[in-house]
Order: C-alpha cells, then structure tokens, then sequence
C-alpha cells in the first residue's frame, strides 16, 4: 500500500536499528529503511474559538482562548492516490472529535536525531 505525507512540507525517513541514548532521552544511528514522499500539500484541521478571561501570572495579565471546537478537516486524497495518510495530530484529534474515520491515518512515531540533535526522521509510526 502506498504512503504519503501531508506534514512537514519534506519526505518522511524512515530508520530501522536506532538505538536509545539516555544521556538525551532520544533515539540515534540506525539505517534508513523508508523515506515517504510529501504529498506536496498540508491537511488542515480548522476549528473556532473565543476569547477567554485573561490570567495573571507574575504580575502581568495574559490573555487565554476557550478550547478548540473543530468544524471541519481538509478531504483526504483518494485512495488510489495514497492509501495511508500521515497526518499531524491535531488533523488526528479534529477527524476523531467530528467522528470521522482515521483508519488511514498515521502520525510520526518515535523521532530519530542526528548527532547534533536534529530531528531527521523516526523509527516508527502511530496508527490512529
């Protein structure tokens, strides 16, 4: 089954045999199994909100928002154009709250890091 990704705006690198290195508390190394091509576009969640009542901390008034009411989501790509979809997870989270189906979608798993602490792909992904 075919995969593309719709966050980022790059290709997704897949790595397989990383190793955890605890001194960062992240994931290292290990050989490029994948790279998923991006899509060439974003999908959006679109919510509203409002203007809650400000709170002080530290002497100083900040605003706040109401939590997020999602409205609606960008149209997946067909099925013959790809069949997983990997998504952010607020796209995830809106598609669950307006009760669609997230069976195709995937987000990015456990980030891979380069030996100066970029993130350059992952090891895994998560299904939705």
């Amino acid at each position: 089954m075919t995969a593309k990704s719709f966050v980022g705006g790059h290709s997704l690198c897949i790595f397989a045999d990383c190793e955890y290195d605890p001194s960062i508390r992240k994931y290292k190394g290990g050989n490029l199994i994948a790279e998923i091509p991006y899509s060439g576009r974003l999908l959006n969640a679109h919510w509203t909100q409002s203007e809650g009542e400000p709170v002080e901390v530290n002497d100083t008034m900040i605003p706040t928002m109401s939590p997020q009411v999602f409205t609606s989501v960008d149209d997946l790509p067909p099925t013959d154009e790809c069949y997983y979809c990997i998504v952010s997870a607020l796209y995830v989270a809106a598609c669950k709250a307006l009760g669609k189906d997230t069976s195709r979608l995937l987000t990015i798993g456990i980030p891979v890091v380069d030996e100066n602490g970029r993130t350059i792909g992952c090891c895994s992904l998560n299904r939705n």
